[in-house]
């Protein structure tokens, strides 16, 4: 009798349990896959994972946007802002993810396109998708949502409700840093799903030497990056353009600007082939190699970002504002038609 009452008592605590952590984790939502509807704060969701928490937020506030940016950390330099004035009162969003893949680009659009019926798509193209594609995600920080993968939902939110309470406690913790700094965990916007540089952008540009001195990582190279993937995305490209064009959505495909050490990490003649390949998919907007901005580390946050300026040159060049200063030889459209001779002049190493 009494080992009865135990295994009750016992069973009753562990139910009990369950209900609370899936309480708390309901409530405090860390990756905002519920909506964070209680503490609101999406800036913290999508800095653990903007894959899975952007997907939460656009569920909710989609009417708010027609028109959508899809690509790496690197896309966030591209301003939704900018977009919206130069397509005409457009409405962006930028889906920017950590660790750009062409898998998870073209799933994430697939899932937009059939959801939230967009009137206009830019994918952002780094170089370094070229490495990989489709890669196992099963940290909870760089997984998809379930919807955009078109799994099962319950065991997706089972998942969340059963987190490790740790990521509800940070949570916690950084909403009450949050009243002593503002910027704390803040940094993306949620409203247009870009980083929020404001500290980055204020930094004096106006000394090399110095500039070099409080970043040092411009002086240091990395590995070199494979081409393993390039047949997979110039298919993937294919196949996101032929589904917009389908259904009358506007696509552009934009390449950001690269800092030369990450240049260095690339098979240059891959790269050719790359451009070609692509180019029989799709004219685009090509902002990458060695060019006038790729050798100053002032354009660039990191080795790997280049930086909102750049970005802004970018769109200019793209969308011919003349109020916009570009130097000459940075940004070219690109054609079947011209690729080969263009890729031969931005994947030539300079003597």
């Amino acid at each position: 009798m009494k080992f009865r009452r135990w295994i009750t008592m016992f069973c009753s605590s562990l139910v009990l349990a369950a209900i609370l952590l899936g309480g708390f984790n309901y409530v405090v939502d860390p990756f905002g896959v519920f909506g964070d509807k209680v503490l609101k704060w999406y800036s913290y969701d999508m800095v653990n994972n903007p894959r899975v928490s952007k997907i939460a937020y656009l569920d909710q506030f989609h009417d708010r946007y027609d028109s959508y940016v899809i690509g790496g950390s690197k896309s966030s330099s591209i301003s939704p802002a900018l977009l919206n004035d130069y397509y005409g009162g457009a409405s962006f969003y930028s889906m920017l993810m950590y660790g750009g893949d062409f898998h998870d680009y073209e799933k994430t659009l697939y899932y937009i396109v059939d959801n939230y019926k967009p009137k206009n798509i830019v994918i952002h193209m780094s170089l370094q998708e070229i490495g990989h594609f489709h890669e196992t995600r099963s940290e909870i920080k760089k997984s998809l949502h379930a919807k955009v993968l078109n799994e099962p939902l319950i065991p997706f939110y089972l998942k969340y409700l059963t987190l490790n309470p740790t990521y509800g406690y940070e949570k916690l913790e950084g909403y009450a840093k949050r009243a002593i700094d503002s910027f704390e965990y803040s940094q993306i916007i949620p409203e247009s799903g870009v980083y929020n540089k404001v500290r980055r952008d204020a930094e004096d540009l106006s000394d090399l030497d110095k500039y070099l001195e409080v970043n040092p990582q411009f002086k240091a190279g990395f590995g070199p990056i494979t081409s393993e993937a390039l047949d997979k995305n110039v298919d993937a490209l294919r196949r996101m353009k032929e589904y917009c064009e389908a259904r009358n959505i506007s696509f552009r495909l934009i390449t950001g600007a690269t800092y030369q050490l990450e240049m260095k990490s690339y098979k240059l003649d891959d790269l050719k082939t790359y451009w070609a390949k692509i180019a029989e998919v799709t004219d685009f907007w090509d902002f990458t190699g060695f060019t006038p901005v790729s050798n100053d580390p002032r354009n660039f946050y990191d080795v790997m970002h280049y930086r909102n300026h750049v970005g802004n040159m970018m769109l200019g060049y793209i969308f011919k504002d003349p109020d916009v200063e570009v130097p000459e030889g940075f940004g070219h459209y690109t054609t079947k038609e011209n690729v080969v001779e263009h890729a031969e002049k931005v994947f030539t190493r300079p003597k």
